[in-house]
């Protein structure tokens, strides 16, 4: 798998929402954590409504960590010409994905984001 760089766009399917971030998954193999607050320039109280299993988002790459594969990415600083270098949208097949699979293969600072939106709401 090849870590996408800092800056990059990519287009990712939603594969796990929770209430202040999702993560996505694209097509490299590799997932990213889009939290609430790289949305949009507006406040968001909870993603649902607005974000959803199965949606496809052209996003940047915002931060990478190799050692560990974790992944940030934004909507909001999304810029006009990032838009331009999007990728064209594709179709993924939900059936496909191994959701269990993948959920057990998520990073351990992910399982520990949602440790943390459990104990604040």
């Amino acid at each position: 798998m090849t870590l996408p760089k800092v800056g990059d766009v990519a287009e990712g399917v939603v594969v796990k929402v929770y209430p202040r971030y999702a993560i996505l998954l694209f097509e490299d193999g590799w997932t990213g954590l889009l939290h609430i607050s790289e949305l949009a320039n507006s406040f968001i109280h909870h993603f649902s409504g607005y974000v959803s299993t199965g949606n496809i988002y052209n996003v940047k790459v915002i931060a990478v960590n190799p050692e560990s594969d974790n992944i940030r990415v934004s909507l909001k600083q999304m810029t006009s010409a990032d838009r331009k270098k999007a990728f064209r949208r594709k179709k993924i097949n939900l059936n496909e994905i191994d959701f269990k699979a993948l959920e057990e293969k998520l990073p351990e600072w992910v399982k520990s984001e949602n440790e943390k939106e459990i104990n604040h709401d």
